[in-house]
């Protein structure tokens, strides 16, 4: 056997390891792209269902935050109008009760000084 011929038989040798290695690794590499797969499906059958479960009780909440709203907007109109209630009857109550008090220490003064009294 020549050098050549040795040299031939260890590049041949190199080349089947090489292939070897190169065929575990694409093996390894179909492993891992297959269980990224396999999760990738899971995940999706689960957030799928949980995604309309979301949408939901979002359109849920959104109900009754318009009726919080409606509700709140009432409580507004009830506040205003016993507001306006109580400004109303202010106004009528103390009128007279100012002329009832004014009236008193009025009549207090005069009859000090029918009596004789500063």
């Amino acid at each position: 056997m020549s050098g050549g011929e040795i040299a031939l038989i260890v590049l041949a040798g190199f080349w089947a390891l090489l292939v070897v290695f190169l065929a575990l690794v694409l093996v390894n590499l179909f492993r891992v792209l297959e269980s990224t797969k396999t999760l990738i499906d899971g995940i999706r059958q689960e957030t799928v269902p949980l995604l309309s479960e979301v949408r939901t009780s979002v359109t849920k909440v959104n109900r009754e935050l318009d009726r919080a709203d409606t509700i709140m907007s009432s409580a507004g109109n009830i506040t205003k109008t016993v507001e306006r209630v109580s400004a109303v009857v202010e106004q009528a109550v103390s009128s007279p009760l100012i002329k009832a008090v004014a009236f008193g220490a009025g009549a207090s003064r005069a009859l000090k000084r029918l009596k004789g009294e500063k």
